[in-house]
Formats: C-alpha cells, sequence, structure tokens
C-alpha cells in the first residue's frame, strides 16, 4: 500500500510504500526478528536538509478494533533529491508474538505501520502529520517466513495458578518456593517443593489409585493418579552411583523445570 508524509512547502508529499515480499521473520533463540522494506520517493527539494529520519510503530490489528503492539524502529535516510530510497524496519519478536500473530491470521496477515517523519536539517518545518501506513503480506509469503523459522518457533502455554480459597492454591505456593530455590541453583531443593505440591495434589485431588486394574479399565482420574505418581517418583533424590559405572544418577536443571512445569499442570485440574 502506498501513503504520503504530507510536509509544508516547498518539500510536500513524499511517497511512502511497503514492499509486501520484503517481509522476512529471522531465526533466533527464543526471540526472532520480523524485517520489512520500505520505499521512500523522495522529491527534488534543496530545503529537506540532507536526511530524513523514520520513527516507526508496528501493529497488528485484533479484530476488535484495538491494535496489538509488536515494537518500535527507527532509521535515517539520506535525503538525495529524486531518490528511491529503500530503508530496512527490524523489530524483535519473541515466540509468543509470532504465535499470537498466527492465532490471530485469517487468510493474509495484516498488520499497521505508525510512522513519525522528521527533516532534522531542514531550512524550513522539519515535521508533518504521522501517517498509518497498512501492511498485506499474502498467506502463502508468511507461511513460508514460519516454515523458515523451524523449531525454533516453541510451543508455550500459561498454566494460571489457582486463586486464593481453592483447592490448588496450597500446591501453587510449593510451585513458587521450587522456582525460587531453582534460581537458586538449588536442584534437590526445587525437586523437594514440588514433592510437596504433588503430595497436596494427592491429599486434594479425590483421583482414585487404580489398584491391580489393567490400563484400559482405569478411569479418567485412575489414569491422572497414575502420572501424578509418576512425577512424584522423579522428585526423589538418586542414591549413589553404582560401582564401575560412570553414568550420571544427578537430576539436571531441565528435569527440575520439567517436573515443576508438569506439576503445575496437574494443579490446574483441582479447579
Amino acid at each position: 500500500m502506498r501513503d504520503k508524509l504530507c510536509f509544508e512547502p516547498p518539500v510536500g508529499a513524499i511517497p511512502v510504500s511497503h514492499r509486501g515480499k520484503s517481509l522476512a521473520l529471522l531465526k533466533g533463540l527464543g526471540a526472532h526478528a520480523l524485517r520489512l522494506e520500505l520505499e521512500v520517493r523522495l522529491p527534488v527539494v534543496a530545503e529537506a536538509g540532507r536526511v530524513l529520519t523514520l520513527e516507526t510503530d508496528l501493529h497488528a490489528p485484533t479484530g476488535t478494533g484495538s491494535l496489538l503492539w509488536l515494537g518500535s524502529a527507527a532509521v535515517t535516510v539520506p535525503f538525495e533529491p529524486g531518490a528511491l530510497e529503500r530503508p530496512r524496519l527490524q523489530y524483535v519478536l519473541p515466540n509468543t508474538l509470532v504465535r499470537a500473530l498466527e492465532e490471530r491470521r485469517r487468510g493474509s496477515l495484516c498488520l499497521a505501520l505508525d510512522i513519525r517523519a522528521v527533516l532534522p536539517q531542514a531550512s524550513v518545518h522539519p515535521g508533518c502529520p504521522d501517517l498509518q501506513l497498512r501492511l498485506e503480506v499474502t498467506e502463502s509469503h508468511w507461511l513460508r517466513q514460519l516454515e523458515g523459522l523451524g523449531r525454533s518457533l516453541g510451543v508455550e502455554m500459561l498454566v494460571p495458578f489457582p486463586s486464593p480459597g481453592r483447592p490448588g492454591h496450597t500446591a501453587a505456593d510449593h510451585l513458587l518456593e521450587a522456582q525460587r530455590r531453582l534460581r537458586e541453583n538449588d536442584i534437590d531443593g526445587a525437586l523437594a517443593s514440588a514433592r510437596h505440591a504433588l503430595e497436596h495434589i494427592e491429599r486434594s485431588s479425590g483421583w482414585a489409585k487404580p489398584g491391580k486394574k489393567q490400563k484400559r479399565e482405569r478411569d479418567v482420574s485412575e489414569r491422572w493418579a497414575v502420572i501424578r505418581k509418576a512425577i512424584e517418583e522423579q522428585t526423589t533424590v538418586i542414591g549413589p552411583r553404582p560401582s564401575g559405572t560412570d553414568t550420571p544418577l544427578a537430576h539436571t536443571r531441565a528435569d527440575a523445570e520439567t517436573i515443576i512445569a508438569l506439576t503445575a499442570a496437574l494443579t490446574h485440574l483441582l479447579d
């Protein structure tokens, strides 16, 4: 889409557009970069000075009339009268924002770019009204960008802790303590706190123990009881390593993080 930055005469209007196929997602660890390219046609005027500064905010329409802010970026463009400049803008997007864009998208990806432009060396008024540029990225191009991220586009899920007075609230307190201990690199302490949470879940859940039932004969609550017991077994401190083996038996930080996450998910079932 093409629009114009409207400066006062003699600078006048400066056409600005988005190069649709220039949008790219650059792979990162936990966060990625969304890069897009503009086309800016500069007028033949000496009064504009030698540079044009563009300050931008990138948003995504939510479908409810509001906008989801994605990031800010600024770029300075050399002002060569009559030239066609193609400045690049780059925005850091964590996994959660990339996935939010995909979940909200219906067909093409629609974005809105707010642009504030200044001619800091102009001999006339250096500013102009802000411009909102509507961007439309075809579905096929956007999907190719997502495919390029590969496994770096992680799946994240937030499990809300139960509110005070609810059955899982005490378990949530134990999990907060487990996270605190893990931040202090106390892995065994973190596992102990997670075990306390699992014990509270056992007392509060009402899940029946399956006894000697075959797996296919167990009902839903009995299956959750088995899962809870299996996670609890992973929280116990591992004994001394057998002689003659070099295999490490200590829990790792990843073990503790996974156990805390699994226990947090089980607390969701108590409400």
